[in-house]
């Protein structure tokens, strides 16, 4: 039978070479990773990319629309996108949501291809426009308080 201080050595060895082992796989690991990360191997590709939260929320997506141009969502706390960055065939755009989900503030081309701004009030109707949409000049339209109609 194997005495006690005999047993205590080899398992003390096995525990050298464990941690020998292990000291020599993270050496080649990070070895390995830090060439991977010289240069342009950095970059990631894909066709969306969803950034969730420690509940698994999404709070964050990128991806590509239905026309084929690029797309950015934040998502507020409630899941709702409240600021959305788009680029397509006619321009790029920003709008800003409110937590309803409700268009407050559009800002990109006009149907003539010109700048224009739209400001909405709580429940998304237009109530200032600001930009060219209609060929000659540009204007500031402003909606009385009762009429939501839009130019």
């Amino acid at each position: 039978m194997e005495s006690l201080e005999q047993r205590v050595r080899r398992l003390e060895r096995g525990r050298r070479r464990g941690l020998v082992a292990m000291a020599a796989i993270g050496v080649a690991v990070g070895a390995m990773l830090g060439s991977a990360m010289d240069g342009v191997q950095t970059q990631l590709r894909g066709s969306g990319l969803v950034i969730m939260d420690g509940q698994g929320r999404p709070v964050i997506d990128l991806g590509v629309d239905g026309s084929g141009g690029g797309r950015l969502h934040i998502r507020g706390p409630h899941g709702t996108a409240e600021v959305v960055l788009s680029g397509g065939a006619a321009g790029g755009a920003c709008s800003l949501f409110t937590r309803a989900g409700e268009r407050i503030v559009n800002m990109g081309p006009s149907p003539t291809g010109d700048g224009m701004v739209t400001l909405g009030d709580a429940q998304g109707r237009a109530i200032v426009r600001a930009g060219r949409w209609q060929a000659g000049g540009g204007e500031v339209w402003t909606s009385p308080a009762t009429d939501s109609a839009t130019p």
